[in-house]
């Protein structure tokens, strides 16, 4: 499936055909099995896809390409990687078994990459609850306390891999990610229990995580 671009106001054009393009190509190299290539498109589609969630754009939009990256995500993991073997050069196949050996001893010595050998991102956390105050009429977010946590503090890779994260609003709760901080924003007169999700990806894994966020008066 490709991706048809919306009509959205004209300073956001851009960025949105931007988006579009590099998932078009993404799913070019998954339809292609070019696995080198469709990692580093999937680079790409996160990059873009943090520029959209930082920007002003709709939610819709920001939904929609939240989607998209996870479609792509989930291409790249089930592509596999083709073999052609002639079974009758037995010296051939020897030096197949030789490697196959190498590379599940120490992949590293050829320069592989693979999701098999990759642990996904962890949830770092005893708790997945946060409270945060709510804002009153008139108030402004300033005014308050700071409800901007480091996720970094909250998730671990296994591997050390720097990490990316994806995050959805809610109704009555916006946030906003950057890098690695994520600041919570609720609306004025909204209080109660909310539910999100964070997304925390390695480039080759992802982890969705819940989490509750009580806005207390």
């Amino acid at each position: 499936m490709r991706l048809v671009k919306r009509v959205v106001p004209i300073d956001k054009v851009d960025l949105i055909h931007k988006f579009v393009q590099a998932y078009n190509s993404a799913q070019d190299s998954i339809e292609e099995n070019r696995i080198p290539e469709a990692k580093s498109k999937y680079h790409e589609l996160m990059s873009i896809y943090k520029d959209i969630a930082d920007s002003d754009v709709e939610t819709v939009h920001k939904e929609l390409a939240y989607d998209q990256v996870m479609k792509v995500y989930q291409g790249v993991k089930g592509m596999k990687v083709r073999r052609t073997i002639n079974t009758k050069a037995v010296a051939l196949a020897v030096v197949l078994i030789i490697i196959s050996l190498v590379i599940f001893i120490k992949p590293e010595i050829i320069g592989l990459a693979t999701f098999e050998f990759n642990q996904a991102p962890q949830w770092n956390s005893g708790t997945n609850v946060f409270v945060i105050l709510g804002i009153h009429g008139g108030m402004e977010y300033d005014e308050y306390y700071d409800r901007t946590i480091d996720l970094d503090k909250f998730f671990r890779d296994p591997n050390g891999d720097e990490l990316t994260y994806l995050a959805t609003s809610t109704d009555g709760l916006k946030v906003q990610l950057n890098g690695n901080f994520l600041t919570f924003l609720p609306e004025p007169g909204v209080f109660g229990k909310k539910i999100m999700y964070v997304v925390a990806s390695d480039g080759y894994e992802v982890t969705r995580q819940e989490m509750i966020v009580d806005i207390i008066k």
